[in-house]
């Protein structure tokens, strides 16, 4: 396009990935990691939707994490207190329900919410985390402009750097470590 001086207008998807290694502050990550996916219903090109955690830390940032995702307020993101508003479309909404169903079917753990919450009318979505069990599941290369996570633990850096660089989507990443060389 630069060689013929032609105008460039582009939607680019996103499925980016978050790698919290075991010396990361935990309370840190966790926070970033929520204001990763949830902010803006997680419909940003650069959310981060693939959330890697090192398995010595796992089960204590989950736990975390799902504390906090079950206290999201939904609502009307003009009122003060909302913390996540609705999704754009219908289509969104149908095509992560669908996602959330087959990430199922195909071995994952929905953590807390995968569903539309049962008390409230428009277009909204709880806060989800799902654990996969493996890089081959299409909710983890699928981007879905939702609130949904899906979480994979790794033992070692150049298993994360393969699982992290494993994906057809680019635009942004996040590293939480405490080792500057590790983290660039």
């Amino acid at each position: 396009s630069a060689e013929n001086f032609a105008q460039v207008s582009l939607e680019l998807g996103g499925k980016s990935p978050f790698i919290v290694f075991d010396d990361a502050n935990i309370e840190s990550a966790v926070n970033g990691s929520i204001a990763g996916i949830f902010a803006a219903s997680g419909q940003s090109c650069v959310a981060g939707s693939r959330l890697y955690l090192h398995e010595d830390i796992a089960d204590e940032f989950l736990a975390r994490m799902i504390k906090i995702a079950k206290g999201i307020k939904l609502g009307d993101p003009q009122v003060d207190d909302t913390e996540m508003g609705p999704l754009c479309t219908q289509g969104q909404i149908e095509h992560i329900t669908h996602q959330v169903a087959l990430a199922q079917d195909e071995g994952g753990t929905v953590l807390v919410g995968g569903k539309r919450p049962a008390d409230m009318k428009g277009l909204f979505f709880e806060p989800t985390i799902i654990e996969c069990p493996n890089q081959n599941m299409t909710i983890v290369d699928t981007e879905l402009f939702g609130p949904v996570l899906a979480v994979q633990r790794f033992k070692t850096e150049e298993e994360v750097l393969t699982l992290a660089n494993d994906s057809q989507h680019g635009l942004a990443a996040g590293i939480f470590t405490r080792d500057s060389a590790r983290s660039l």
